[in-house]
């Protein structure tokens, strides 16, 4: 998704002019008001959105140590298939009245009027995780580079299949869901890393020549519909596949229930014939599969980071700076890191998923 700086669906004066009151934190009745940020994310069970949630309030905390109140609103769906309650917390937020929202959206399309709808409120809007179909007023977009974390997870299958002697392996690409713009991105950047005509950015080592099994089944929302599709797809190609890619938490942790129950799991010394897995995300079953040698790797983001980054970008720009300057982008990348057996329990991927060491990250000067 490309996108400009320019602001020209809604201006700053508008959004100025309609919180004079709010920003200069005194209300003429009711005293000092909060700037009050609702976050609206694709579900709630997961941890990474979990992790944003954290990110989004340690960003509240902060702020009132510099005497600004913020209060933040935690409003998403349940389950992450579940467009239409999206849609009705963003229009009830609307009409209940919030200074700003950060929202990532279910799907690239059908979340667009919506948001619309809120910028038409003079209602700011910054974008995490999932790209929207257009650009035209939105804050920022704050996200992991989905497409380099696919690519990276491409690389690291290439390696460790090329360790083994695979220089021609047979894989499978097990998709999310239609319409997750992030997983899309992330799909495509593992395909395109196999294909010798994309020649834009480096690769690190041979490239292997690929039969693609299948690349058109989608493991849905949760882990049982992940296991679902991926029960039959291991079933029909379990004497041919290599290695497979399951683009998310949940997609991953149902493909790794299949591989067990077939006694293909990495982890297990008894049957010769194993099949790689590599997952995006992180979740504590997950990393200790990893840990285990179930799953090979996973590409995990830094969902403290992207609540914290959101919530301040918002706040920012309520309070009148220029959060698309020069020397920013309206899109932000929040980074993406590779872990494996070797690094599970190093100080650097920890962070980025634990509660505990997420507290004890320095926010402000990792913002620097």
């Amino acid at each position: 998704m490309g996108h400009s700086p320019r602001l020209s669906f809604l201006s700053r004066r508008r959004f100025l002019a309609a919180l004079p009151l709010t920003v200069a934190g005194c209300s003429r009745t009711d005293g000092p008001q909060p700037l009050r940020i609702v976050v609206i994310p694709k579900g709630m069970t997961h941890e990474f959105w979990q992790s944003i949630h954290r990110g989004a309030e340690r960003a509240a905390a902060d702020f009132a140590t510099d005497g600004t109140a913020v209060q933040i609103i935690w409003d998403g769906p349940l389950r992450e298939r579940d467009i239409l309650e999206q849609i009705s917390i963003v229009d009830r937020r609307i009409a209940t009245g919030v200074n700003g929202i950060v929202i990532a959206p279910q799907h690239s399309v059908i979340l667009s009027a919506p948001v619309k709808r809120a910028m038409e409120e003079n209602i700011p809007v910054v974008v995490i995780d999932s790209g929207l179909a257009f650009e035209d007023g939105m804050i920022k977009y704050v996200a992991t580079d989905n497409y380099n974390g696919g690519w990276l997870a491409a690389e690291f299958m290439a390696k460790t299949l090329a360790g083994e002697g695979i220089t021609e392996p047979k894989l499978i690409l097990l998709r999310y869901q239609v319409g997750s713009e992030s997983t899309e991105r992330r799909e495509q950047g593992f395909l395109d890393y196999f294909d010798p005509t994309k020649t834009d950015r480096p690769r690190h080592g041979p490239l292997p020549k690929v039969k693609w099994l299948s690349t058109n089944q989608y493991a849905g929302a949760t882990r049982d519909s992940a296991t679902r599709t991926a029960g039959p797809l291991v079933q029909q190609f379990k004497d041919q596949a290599d290695g497979i890619f399951a683009p998310n938490e949940s997609s991953a942790s149902g493909t790794l229930d299949v591989l067990r129950s077939q006694g293909l799991n990495r982890g297990n010394p008894a049957n010769a014939r194993r099949i790689h897995l590599i997952g995006f995300d992180s979740s504590a079953p997950l990393l200790q599969a990893i840990a285990e040698g179930d799953v090979d790797g996973s590409i995990i983001q830094d969902p403290y980071k992207m609540g914290y980054l959101a919530v301040t970008t918002l706040v920012r720009f309520l309070k009148g700076e220029d959060v698309n300057s020069s020397r920013t982008k309206l899109i932000q990348s929040t980074g993406e890191y590779l872990v494996t057996r070797a690094n599970v329990h190093d100080a650097e991927t920890v962070k980025r998923y634990d509660r505990d060491a997420q507290a004890r990250r320095d926010m402000r000067q990792e913002m620097k």
